[in-house]
């Protein structure tokens, strides 16, 4: 019965895009209280797997027509999968109330169809257990993602969007090609057994295999140098997608990524490919950072940011230890908090005044006090502070890389984390030390999700021990692959 109901995460977004249409007869509103609906469903049974696979220890699996892997096809929620897909529906939930009054541009059922089908893909991406279905669900969340880049239809939506179809088709090229070459050579597309038989790889075609498929996987997780898309697409997109960007889709090509590349450490040229990486992830903080600093747009400058944390998640995840992947997955949920938190708060903003540059974020603090405190919590978090929670994650991701020997990588990250205090609190200034203006209304709803973020930020920060529990665990499902392997049941392998 547990597979049933964890099936529904797959269905009930496809199911649920597809009455869309029908819907539309109702009205605009009809159309985005019904996101509203499903989008809270999704979310009651993400709560309800995440319970299950957090007080059991043990996996849900679900088998595709009661096939056993490597025959059929499986989805696999573990520790890590259930803490994120929760995360991926609850932020979809806040994004979907937001959608109440940040879209207003038509057809507004075409954007419904592409926000559940972009949950759809990021929660597949994170759930399946095959390798091809992977590149399934990364195809389905690009394009998307896309779409809805290009949903405003302003010139620079277009643009933007036109960007990340070509790196995006470059990137899934290098990820299919990935694929074939592993299967070619191990005659699998199952997670597990490719755990099982990534030893027999010859070297030389593993190091190819995996390097493509990271390259692959690096232009949706917006690695340096494939990221060039993703600035023009944060600043570009409707604001509740810009959220949803950064709290969860870029974490489903990173977490694909991690998955990939524990699956085969036995490989002979795997130190090879972490190095590669931790070379992308360094290269991403700082040149992102110093990109930030040069802003005139909020809402672009926190996608740079952005981009540098990811970039700060890949590092960990890159240094092949358990204390690095697990500050990673602690910082990959403390960054969702963190930037659904400033995406949303700067979208109202957008809404509100009618758009996002750096002038209009002065006196905010007299206009929007609500939205400006909002502001102000997660980017004294963004930056580092201690007794908010990002500060935790970053101090385990900078000890576990100074632990597996990378200083100047750790130093790096210290020098970009400088930079990212200079136009953090240059915002906050802004807001609360200059310019005047009159109290505008905030909304009940919105004000109500801001409060919600920003006192998880706090309470994180504070009392970090329960989520840090809950990442190790979380970690733990990602490093640990002979569990991996032992938890699949693989035909003539286990029950």
């Amino acid at each position: 019965m547990n597979g049933q109901y964890a099936s529904l995460l797959i269905a009930l977004p496809l199911i649920g895009a597809f009455f869309v249409p029908l819907i539309k007869g109702a009205g605009k509103k009809a159309v985005k209280y019904y996101l509203i609906a499903i989008t809270a469903v999704q979310t009651g049974i993400a709560a309800w797997v995440f319970q299950q696979v957090y007080s059991t220890g043990k996996p849900i699996i679900v088998m595709a027509g009661a096939w056993r892997p490597p025959v059929g096809i499986n989805l696999y929620i573990g520790h890590f999968a259930a803490l994120f897909i929760l995360i991926v529906a609850a932020v979809s939930f806040m994004m979907a109330v937001f959608s109440l009054r940040a879209i207003e541009v038509e057809p507004i059922d075409k954007y419904a169809m592409l926000f559940l089908l972009l949950m759809l893909g990021a929660t597949g991406m994170i759930a399946t257990g095959d390798i091809f279905n992977l590149f399934v669900f990364m195809e389905i969340t690009a394009i998307s993602a896309y779409a809805l880049t290009a949903y405003n239809k302003t010139g620079e939506a277009a643009e933007a969007s036109m960007k990340y179809i070509i790196l995006g088709g470059i990137g899934s090229s290098f990820f299919l090609i990935g694929i074939a070459l592993i299967y070619g050579s191990l005659g699998t597309l199952n997670m597990a057994q490719i755990a099982q038989l990534a030893g027999n790889m010859n070297a030389t075609v593993a190091q190819v295999g995996l390097a493509l498929v990271i390259f692959g996987l690096a232009v949706e997780a917006e690695l340096f140098p494939l990221n060039a898309w993703a600035p023009d697409a944060y600043q570009a997109a409707p604001h509740p997608i810009t959220a949803m960007f950064s709290a969860f889709v870029v974490k489903a090509g990173l977490y694909a990524m991690a998955r990939l590349l524990y699956l085969m450490q036995a490989v002979e040229s795997w130190g090879s490919v972490l190095k590669l990486l931790i070379i992308m992830a360094t290269l991403t903080v700082f040149v992102a950072e110093f990109a930030a600093l040069r802003q005139s747009n909020v809402k672009r400058m926190i996608a740079y940011s952005s981009i540098a944390q990811i970039g700060l998640i890949a590092l960990a995840f890159a240094l092949g230890t358990q204390s690095g992947v697990d500050a990673g997955v602690f910082h990959m949920v403390n960054h969702a908090i963190v930037k659904a938190l400033l995406f949303l708060a700067v979208g109202h903003v957008a809404v509100t005044l009618g758009g996002a540059e750096m002038e209009r974020f002065e006196g905010l603090g007299k206009r929007m006090p609500l939205t400006a405190f909002a502001i102000t919590i997660g980017a004294i978090a963004a930056v580092g502070i201690p007794l908010f929670n990002v500060f935790w994650s970053k101090l385990r991701i900078l000890l576990a890389t100074l632990g597996a020997g990378y200083t100047w990588a750790a130093a790096v990250v210290l020098i970009a984390s400088v930079v990212e205090a200079v136009y953090y609190f240059r915002l906050v200034h802004l807001m609360w030390f200059a310019g005047e203006g009159e109290r505008i209304s905030e909304g009940l709803a919105i004000s109500l999700i801001l409060l919600f973020l920003a006192a998880l930020v706090v309470v994180i920060g504070v009392y970090p021990d329960y989520a840090w529990s809950i990442a190790q665990k979380a970690g733990s499902d990602i490093f640990n692959v002979a569990q991996y392997i032992e938890n699949v049941p693989l035909m003539g392998v286990g029950a």
